[in-house]
């Protein structure tokens, strides 16, 4: 039996179960049709219900899907969901979609549509085939449930963790690191002071100054790390630069930076998101990958500007999960926001790739 199709079970939950020679066919099926209806009212009042030919023409939408996409039924209905495009995804995207469903496989995912009045909403979206004998779709039954308050929930406390890091960075600079410069100086001035009067003092103050020269260092890379420098026009190649220096000079594992010139850059917040999860990726590999070498690399590829970070590590066997920790989903989440595409391949042995597609505006 085709995935996707489930044959429904004597007996079971919303299934009347075999009639017997004493039962009256016609009371049967009006509690089965009463059942049928008390179903369907029960799931129109709390999900965003369509159903679509296996061409993908809407043939039916409930009030909830009327509502919030702001189209009545009659604009709905002979259309496809093309007329909910919001441009977000990619292409490719609903491409995958329809090979899943059309194989007679559920898809579960979330999905960014457009209202008729141009206002944008998420949706949760679990899309299942109806079979007929041969196993090929018939219709398509698709479920949604309105997610846009959780998802504008997780950009402000983005938002909010990015404010965060910038403010400890410019601390550190401004604060630490200021306080850490002077301590130098004033080490390299006593220097000459006490070299003449104690040689050994000189040579223990010599040490003192370099290792506050050190932290100094240090706490720059860290603050760059935690807000780098301006990430609009060319700002990015410069900040991935500096976070494959910063990465190799703490920690002694070789990262390297390659970058081509772009036809068109990404916008600030794009860049942003490009940089964190650049870095992410960078972290992930350190902590998990005990890489030999990483390289980081950015790219246009036709209208699309592609990330890549790549490590020399021991690699993972890549499953369900894809990959330890929350690192990889906050990813996929920063990749979503801008409309991009994030994609892991990893085997043990031979290290870790991950991509980052992201779309340029024309």
């Amino acid at each position: 039996m085709r995935e996707g199709w489930v044959r429904p079970v004597a007996g079971g939950p919303g299934v009347p179960s075999p009639r017997r020679q004493d039962d009256d066919p016609e009371s049967e099926m009006s509690a089965t049709r009463r059942e049928l209806r008390d179903v369907k009212a029960a799931l129109d009042e709390h999900s965003i219900v369509a159903i679509t030919d296996a061409a993908g023409t809407i043939t039916y939408a409930n009030d909830r899907f009327c509502r919030i996409s702001g189209h009545t039924r009659s604009e709905l209905l002979g259309q496809n969901h093309r007329i909910l495009n919001s441009g977000h995804h990619p292409r490719s995207f609903f491409v995958d979609l329809w090979k899943t469903i059309s194989k007679g496989r559920i898809w579960r995912g979330e999905i960014v549509n457009r209202s008729k009045s141009g206002s944008l909403y998420w949706v949760e979206t679990t899309i299942v085939p109806f079979l007929d004998e041969s196993g090929r779709p018939v219709q398509y039954v698709s479920i949604r449930t309105d997610v846009s308050w959780r998802k504008q929930l997780e950009r402000e406390i983005l938002e909010a963790s990015e404010r965060e890091r910038r403010r400890i960075g410019r601390d550190l600079h401004d604060g630490l690191g200021q306080r850490l410069t002077a301590l130098e100086l004033c080490a390299q001035g006593l220097v000459e002071t006490v070299s003449g009067l104690s040689a050994p003092a000189g040579h223990s103050l010599r040490a003192l100054a370099q290792h506050l020269r050190e932290a100094v260092a240090q706490t720059r890379q860290l603050s760059h790390g935690l807000s780098p420098v301006s990430l609009e026009g060319g700002g990015l190649r410069h900040a991935l630069l500096e976070l494959a220096e910063s990465t190799q000079s703490l920690t002694g594992i070789e990262c390297r930076f390659m970058g081509s010139e772009v036809d068109s850059a990404p916008d600030a917040s794009t860049a942003s998101h490009l940089y964190r999860i650049a870095q992410e990726a960078v972290a992930n590999a350190l902590k998990h990958g005990h890489p030999r070498r990483i390289l980081i690399s950015l790219s246009q590829k036709r209208a699309r500007l592609v990330l890549e970070v790549v490590d020399e590590g021991r690699g993972f066997t890549v499953n369900d999960s894809e990959g330890p920790g929350l690192g990889l989903r906050v990813m996929r989440y920063r990749a979503g926001l801008f409309g991009g595409e994030l994609q892991l391949k990893s085997a043990p042995g031979r290290g870790t790739r991950i991509t980052c597609w992201a779309p340029l505006s024309s």
